[in-house]
């Protein structure tokens, strides 16, 4: 028989992180659960800790790295669960994450996905946690940005139940939603790379489209020790991570705007003034543009 819940996670020379991960998978309680790892070729010893420590973990094992999205694809196609729980590597729940969350989703079959209040670092006693995500929220010129990312709580914290999406480091998805909205480029789009960048965003935008629901659990808790600093900072990210960003940003905006949108002009202007900025200052990033005919 299926378990209500399949916990899946892609890994990719993930070795290091595997204690903590095992760890908080392992307190969840109240839901019952399988766990399926897809791994990417991993060459430091990823599979042989899991064979020897996870007995009743599922693999499926690929003799290349296929990336972020068509991993997760795979286990999309494997289960047979209500639900999913995609879980990166570098995560950690927190107890009574999954229950929370399933809660959630039940409430409601409008409700596509669940997420928690993820953090990059744990509130202590007497310190304030970091932020990681609190949901996805779409601005204005069609930006779509991790709630809170990077700040400090408050001390009135309160974050908002709903939310245009959740972030899919760590997510929970109603299996049977993802089917209607997959299109040929599977559920999550594997156009958009090896490593996950916007392609959760444009599930979460394919699902808004589709009358679907995200919500934010206030109560289910996560660490996520998410890679900050350079990567944040736009003049010190590599060109290559630009042009891809840029890439997968017009994909997106492609596969989904639609011209009945009221945000439609706001995002035409944006992406005009982004281009000519673009043209006049990062001329090595035109490619990126060209890329999109491919």
């Amino acid at each position: 028989m299926p378990t209500k819940v399949q916990i899946q996670i892609v890994t990719w020379n993930s070795r290091k992180h595997l204690e903590q991960l095992f760890r908080g998978i392992q307190i969840q309680k109240g839901v019952e659960y399988s766990v399926l790892v897809i791994d990417n070729a991993s060459e430091d010893g990823t599979m042989d800790w899991i064979r020897a420590n996870q007995p009743n973990t599922q693999i499926i094992q690929n003799t290349e790295n296929r990336g972020f999205a068509a991993g997760h694809n795979q286990g999309f196609e494997k289960s047979e669960s209500s639900y999913v729980l995609m879980l990166n590597p570098d995560t950690e729940l927190q107890e009574g994450f999954l229950r929370e969350c399933v809660d959630m989703i039940e409430s409601d079959e409008q409700i596509a996905s669940v997420g928690g209040i993820l953090y990059q670092q744990l509130p202590e006693e007497g310190k304030s946690g970091v932020i990681d995500s609190l949901g996805l929220k779409m601005r204005i010129n069609g930006q779509i940005l991790d709630i809170g990312q990077n700040t400090r709580q408050k001390p009135d914290f309160s974050p908002k139940i709903d939310v245009f999406g959740v972030t899919g480091a760590c997510a929970l998805y109603r299996l049977s939603s993802l089917k209607q909205v997959k299109d040929k480029h599977g559920i999550l789009d594997e156009r958009f790379g090896l490593y996950s960048l916007k392609d959760d965003a444009d599930l979460a935008w394919r699902l808004n489209n589709a009358k679907y629901k995200a919500k934010i659990a206030p109560l289910a808790i996560a660490y996520h020790s998410r890679r900050t600093g350079i990567g944040n900072d736009r003049k010190n990210r590599p060109d290559e991570d630009k042009q891809t960003s840029i890439r997968n940003h017009l994909l997106m905006l492609k596969k989904n705007l639609k011209w009945h949108d009221w945000r439609i002009k706001m995002i035409i202007g944006y992406e005009f003034a982004k281009f000519i900025y673009v043209a006049l200052f990062e001329r090595q990033n035109l490619k990126a543009y060209k890329s999109l005919k491919s």
